[in-house]
């Protein structure tokens, strides 16, 4: 047999290339895990800023805009980065979590506020400066900076920085 026909008929024989891989995310866990639980912590903090006291309610209502304004950029990385949009820490306890319990603490007394926000804006810099430090996601990163910046003026202005 001629070598052409020989090498056209083992080439029909090759096994198929394999298939493309998967596009790499530039999401690693930290990246996602931050994005997850900063929705929950902006989204819990917001029912308790509605019962703030007097002497914080416009700092309350600064703190509403600027935690909604959040949100909706972490629900774009969270659709970015393919995650679903359920809540991972449903029911978990955690610092800076305003849990149902502390809700109803605030209801009930709207001047313990002054310490769940905090604590709220203490964790989420901590949190924030996690993801700067070993995120991978240029995006988010740049994201949490600004967010640590946010919360550092935001303690010092409620009275500890």
């Amino acid at each position: 047999m001629p070598w052409g026909v020989s090498a056209l008929l083992l080439a029909g024989c090759a096994a198929p290339a394999p298939p493309p891989a998967p596009p790499v995310s530039p999401f690693n866990a930290t990246d996602t895990a931050w994005v997850q639980l900063m929705i929950p912590m902006n989204e819990q903090l917001l029912p308790a800023l509605d019962v703030a006291p007097p002497a914080l309610a416009e700092f309350a209502t600064e703190l509403k805009a600027s935690h909604s304004d959040e949100l909706v950029h972490l629900r774009q990385l969270r659709d970015r980065a393919g995650l679903p949009d359920t809540n991972p820490h449903a029911g978990h306890q955690m610092p800076g979590l305003v849990s149902e319990a502390d809700l109803l603490a605030i209801r009930t007394d709207p001047s313990a506020l002054t310490e769940k926000l905090r604590e709220h804006l203490d964790q989420t810099a901590k949190l924030a400066r996690g993801e700067q430090e070993n995120g991978t996601d240029a995006a988010t990163k740049e994201f949490a900076a600004s967010v640590e910046s946010s919360r550092r003026d935001q303690l010092t202005r409620l009275g500890q920085g």
